[in-house]
């Protein structure tokens, strides 16, 4: 923007998505410091263009509750760039104990008199930083110690009112709306049945309105979404956190007078396509109601190649076996070859220069193949490629062309957690057990043919176990529920007094349709559980001669939980995610040093396993109920079990107002 003051002029940072502690302390002696080193490129773009300040929208952090580490990595880079004597230049006007009702110290840090702040962050939670309702989460830790302004954390389940932040530089107004993360079928009612409220604000005509938001763009399945013309129209710009893809250009969007900026994540997290887009974050500056964005590339992100290669009617491959079809190992000659002359060449393009960019790239080779003789051992050229690819172990992923054919009831009841997910046919490439499993859990359950394989646990239930499962990375949650829903419906049977097996079949479906019927309430009561249980991972923590490195194996290596999962999908590595029946493979998902997947987890993906089949099959299904008497040698009996099991593991319009950088 030229010919403006820039005393009336905001100039703002803005990133999403910085995960910080993603895989920090995946092995022993060997951190991996891609988040710190990007977020703090971040902080360092903030002080070359001095900006008024930053504005994150939510995954600050990668876990729920980082460790210790993480969390004084990121009060270390805060103190570092964010404390000093300059000038804020800016000026708050709203009533700070409303925007910061959930804060304990209900001001704007840089006007606190015991604070030096000279570039202050605003920020909201994101799904991995999520502290849950009414809890207290990372984001509360550093409220408290004055590092960042938290908002954005909604009190109610009911109703969203979002009180916006108003800032003032020179003549040009702000009003900032946060909302941090919000289970999305949830949010999506909330919308729908208009008790989504951005309080406007209405004493100041040219106010420009800017909402911070941490939800699913897209969408994968019914209801978990927000739809991106739905939102109040008032709105002049929207910062749109959780989707990893950088869309940092702020488009228009039919319908609606606003424009949405997706900056995306600032370091892979997955490897899908998503993620092979350069990271950006942008440099907003503000005129009233004009605005610009401008792209700040990243110079510290690791490389990272994506590619695919087709086994099926490939006519390299086919010359080659018509010349010499004697030769067994055409096919892993020919994948080496692409390696090392297709993929390789590609990471050395993403190089910046910049001196602290990590060196070995991701790399992620998806094959396609028909033929069951054309997969091979991928650990020989894991092993060649060990210094030079991050993850070598894993950067080869078998997929099988798709063959629709249905699997039968008894096939899915049998199946593991890993086969679970293959039992969902997925046409969009991108979708996969983490963004929409749970729908089609939710469908399958609900039909008539299939509602009773639940009795005990509720789908909502069992939607809201996986979703701490896989969003959070909490390997302990669908076990802990499962114990907590039998005990639950064990001791609401004894209040019923009931004797006859078929009674007791009856009252248990009255009152699994009955939670089914309190879908908000059901899921709730799942949160309220998984927040106030023991923490396995502390009580592991205060054991004698206990090491840290061991439980930090179980963190996600490289989660591959947003590629695209398919059906029929191998991998015949040692690595990976091991899936078909002739797969060499161990049955966890990743391995050690370089490994991709969920890390190692040994007999904890086992019994995760047995206790997903009792999910779908679930203890007190029909024909055991019909033989079950709940007398005391049953209880007795159950809760030995337990205890084995418990101890294993009107305003003018903004359309012609945004300005490109031509302007």
């Amino acid at each position: 923007m030229s010919n403006v003051n820039p005393d009336d002029t905001f100039r703002i940072l803005v990133a999403t998505d910085i995960h910080l502690g993603y895989q920090h302390e995946r092995n022993k002696g060997q951190p991996l410091n891609d988040s710190f080193t990007t977020f703090e490129e971040i902080l360092q773009y903030g002080k070359k263009y001095e900006v008024d300040f930053i504005l994150l929208g939510g995954d600050l952090f990668h876990d729920t509750k980082p460790s210790q580490t993480a969390m004084v990595e990121c009060m270390d880079l805060l103190r570092k760039y964010c404390y000093g004597s300059g000038e804020v230049k800016m000026e708050f006007l709203t009533d700070p104990g409303k925007v910061f009702e959930h804060c304990r110290y209900k001001s704007v840090n840089y006007e606190d008199p015991n604070m030096n702040i000279n570039m202050p962050i605003f920020t909201i939670h994101g799904n991995h930083d999520d502290p849950n309702f009414s809890s207290v989460g990372s984001m509360d830790i550093l409220s408290v110690t004055g590092l960042v302004n938290y908002f954005g954390k909604w009190m109610s389940v009911d109703k969203l009112t979002i009180e916006p932040i108003v800032l003032k530089k020179g003549s040009t107004y702000i009003s900032l709306y946060g909302m941090g993360f919000v289970n999305d079928q949830r949010l999506h009612r909330l919308i729908k049945n208009n008790k989504l409220m951005l309080k406007e604000v209405e004493e100041i005509p040219e106010c420009f309105n800017i909402l911070v938001l941490h939800q699913n763009r897209v969408q994968h399945s019914l209801n978990d979404f927000v739809p991106e013309n739905k939102l109040p129209r008032f709105l002049n710009l929207v910062i749109w956190g959780h989707e990893h893809e950088c869309r940092i250009e702020p488009e228009s969007v039919a319908g609606a007078p606003y424009f949405i900026s997706q900056p995306g994540s600032s370091i892979a997290t997955s490897l899908c396509q998503n993620e092979t887009v350069p990271k950006h974050v942008g440099l907003l500056s503000i005129n009233k109601l004009r605005f610009k964005m401008k792209k700040l590339k990243l110079n510290t992100v690791r490389p990272f190649v994506l590619d695919t290669i087709n086994l099926y009617k490939n006519p390299e491959i086919e010359e080659r076996r018509n010349a010499d079809c004697a030769n067994p190992n055409i096919v892993i000659t020919y994948v080496d070859e692409y390696i090392e002359h297709k993929i390789l060449p590609k990471v050395i393009t993403q190089f910046t220069g910049h001196p602290k960019q990590p060196k070995e790239p991701l790399v992620r080779l998806r094959i396609f193949y028909k033929d069951e003789n054309d997969l091979f051992e991928t650990t020989g050229l894991g092993q060649k490629y060990c210094d030079e690819v991050l993850n070598p172990m894993s950067m080869i992923l078998f997929r099988k062309t798709s063959d629709n054919s249905k699997s039968s009831k008894d096939e899915f009841l049998n199946s593991s957690l890993d086969d679970v997910a293959e039992k969902f046919q997925f046409e969009d490439e991108e979708s996969g057990w983490t963004q929409s499993v749970q729908g089609s859990i939710k469908e399958y359950f609900n039909s008539e043919e299939n509602r009773n394989l639940l009795t005990v646990l509720s789908v909502s239930g069992l939607n809201e176990t996986l979703s701490q499962y896989i969003v959070k990375a909490d390997e302990d949650s669908i076990q802990d529920v499962i114990q907590n829903q039998i005990s639950k419906t064990k001791e609401y049977l004894k209040k019923c007094n009931l004797e006859n097996p078929d009674e007791i079949i009856s009252k248990l479906r009255e009152y699994r349709d009955d939670r089914n019927q309190k879908e908000d309430e059901e899921c709730q009561d799942v949160i309220n559980f998984l927040q106030t249980r023991p923490s396995k991972r502390s009580q592991k923590r205060t054991q004698p001669n206990d090491d840290d490195s061991n439980d930090d194996n179980d963190e996600v290596l490289i989660d591959d939980s947003n590629d695209e999962m398919n059906d029929n999908e191998r991998s015949t590595s040692t690595a990976g995610r091991g899936r078909g029946k002739k797969t060499t493979s161990t049955r966890g998902r990743g391995s050690s040093r370089g490994t991709t997947g969920r890390g190692s987890r040994g007999s904890k993906t086992t019994s995760m396993n047995k206790s997903v089949k009792e999910f779908f099959t679930s203890k007190l299904s029909d024909n055991a109920l019909k033989k079950a008497k709940l007398s005391e040698q049953m209880q007795s009996t159950r809760s030995r079990q337990n205890t084995t099991s418990s101890s294993q593991s009107s305003r003018p319009t903004v359309t012609n107002l945004f300005i490109d950088d031509s302007d």
